[in-house]
């Protein structure tokens, strides 16, 4: 089974921001993407992830600075009841809100079809006052997935902090190490693997065995530093790496073949594009 731990489908709150509009920043010259990208057309999306033999699409709810904007989660909880099975995810919540809003939001959601854990952006908060997952006043969050047992997903990449100029130093990944020891029971998902902060991210990684390497695009050869990634994920990472596509930025079979094409063995091949996602989110359960 493929999961996609990284999919962002062209539901209204994806489709209006930045991931949707042509341009120098969200072209991929080296992979061309999906016909469904620029017909913002979600069956059109699941024929391709059924082509390319992608069983799973994990999404993220986002409450973050435009140009990212808002995916809510009543929009997933949409997707997920419409696709049973074939899309999960992370609910988002908003880092203005009131503390005891976001407590409620987790308790509510957690348990409901579909949301497997919860998406934070504090980098790239539409607050700007958070500026990294670090922040102590981010811990009832975790306490709050640590009492649900559910991961959370945190969004690190130079890449986003170019996009809404805030500071490049902010995406570091080496804030995740402190939350890692605070809550040794919570396991923490680094989406797009802090590129390029790729050794600080595989140093976090290597001391935190709660700390997840979820390269997604990043994971190719086109991407200098991906190597790194590729021989973490052969060696000491292999049962907590992760395989995602970043749809809409890359399509899926190149990208399944692009991470194949790094020689692993084919049981680590096999945990890395779908059974370490299913260990993580329990998808037998569902």
């Amino acid at each position: 089974m493929i999961v996609d731990m990284r999919l962002r489908p062209p539901i209204p709150g994806f489709a209006r921001s930045t991931l949707y509009q042509a341009g120098p920043k969200t072209s991929h010259p080296d992979f061309p993407v999906e016909p469904s990208v620029g017909q913002c057309s979600l069956p059109l999306l699941i024929s391709e992830m059924d082509a390319a033999g992608v069983a799973v699409g994990v999404v993220p709810g986002r409450y973050s600075m435009e140009p990212f904007g808002i995916v809510s989660n009543d929009e997933l909880a949409t997707l997920f009841a419409d696709h049973p099975g074939r899309f999960v995810g992370f609910m988002g919540l908003d880092l203005g809100w009131p503390m005891q809003r976001m407590l409620d939001e987790i308790d509510a959601r957690v348990g409901t079809p579909g949301f497997r854990g919860v998406a934070l952006e504090p980098t790239i908060s539409a607050d700007a006052s958070f500026c990294g997952m670090n922040d102590k006043r981010l811990y009832p969050i975790y306490e709050a997935c640590v009492k649900h047992g559910v991961p959370v997903s945190v969004t690190l990449s130079a890449v986003l902090q170019a996009f809404t100029k805030r500071p490049y130093e902010h995406s570091n990944p080496v804030q995740a190490y402190q939350v890692a020891i605070d809550f040794p029971s919570l396991d923490i998902v680094i989406a797009h693997a802090a590129y390029p902060w790729v050794m600080e991210m595989i140093g976090v990684c290597l001391t935190c065995p709660n700390v997840w390497l979820s390269p997604d695009l990043y994971l190719t050869n086109v991407f200098p530093g991906a190597q790194e990634y590729a021989k973490a994920a052969a060696t000491y990472l292999p049962r907590r790496t992760l395989f995602g596509t970043g749809y809409p930025a890359k399509p899926f079979k190149p990208m399944i073949d692009a991470y194949a094409a790094w020689g692993w063995p084919q049981d680590v091949v096999a945990a890395i594009l779908g059974g370490n996602a299913a260990r993580l989110l329990r998808l037998a359960d569902q």
